[in-house]
């Protein structure tokens, strides 16, 4: 008995919750372009990507080498790319514009000017448990740059690198600076913080705004940053 007025409750219920559910298919949704007008914007595509593709414009060279969002292949390309045995004074004014957004109070353009050297996961007193990404060292500047994609800060990391860096710059008698190039800003003293946008902008002005006419250098720059801009 109780088991046939449950079935009748619920009979009851689902017929109730019919009347307020819709019914019938979904209509297709409104067009409001003309597919004539479509079609003629894909044939005017069509020379302009011929173009592309024929100057080898279509994919990313970076996206090629399989850096995706590893740590150490990006940071390891980045000072590559700084360097000017790879692209002389572009590859300067890459570095110059992006510790500029890092280290504003600085004329980067100068202090480059008198030659720098970029080194790649260094460990500034010895200790293999400090080790920094990258080492930017000029006459009288030594940065370290921690660099972050995905993974998070260690435990006192910065704080460690930090000293670390000031230590050896110390005994060089440079003046130290350390900078986070992540996508996240934590509150530690005497680290400037950057983001990969940075990298990207800096590579975009160094590289030039006209796509027509840039070197290979230029090139594989602004590649470079159309890489990193997502991260």
């Amino acid at each position: 008995m109780a088991d046939g007025l449950q079935a009748h409750a619920l009979e009851a219920a689902f017929l109730a919750l019919r009347a307020v559910l819709p019914t019938g298919q979904p209509r297709a949704p409104k067009q409001f372009y003309a597919l004539g007008d479509l079609q003629s914007a894909f044939q005017s595509l069509r020379a302009p990507l011929a173009t592309a593709k024929a100057r080898g414009g279509l994919i990313n060279p970076w996206s090629l080498a399989g850096l995706g969002h590893d740590e150490v292949r990006n940071a390891g390309a980045l000072a590559g790319l700084w360097m000017t045995e790879f692209g002389g004074e572009t590859s300067s004014m890459f570095l110059a514009h992006y510790l500029r957004a890092a280290l504003p109070t600085t004329d980067w353009f100068e202090a480059l000017g008198t030659g720098y050297r970029v080194e790649t996961e260094v460990c500034p007193m010895g200790d293999a448990a400090d080790r920094v990404d990258l080492i930017i060292e000029t006459s009288v500047h030594l940065i370290g740059i921690e660099v972050k994609i995905h993974a998070g800060l260690g435990r006192d990391q910065l704080d460690r690198y930090k000293a670390s860096v000031f230590r050896r710059a110390e005994l060089q008698k440079r003046s130290a600076r350390i900078v986070l190039l992540a996508p996240f800003s934590p509150n530690v003293p005497d680290v400037s913080s950057t983001s990969w946008s940075d990298v990207a902008r800096a590579a975009s002005t160094a590289a030039g705004a006209s796509v027509v006419g840039r070197s290979f250098v230029q090139q594989m720059i602004a590649a470079f940053g159309a890489h990193v801009q997502a991260f």
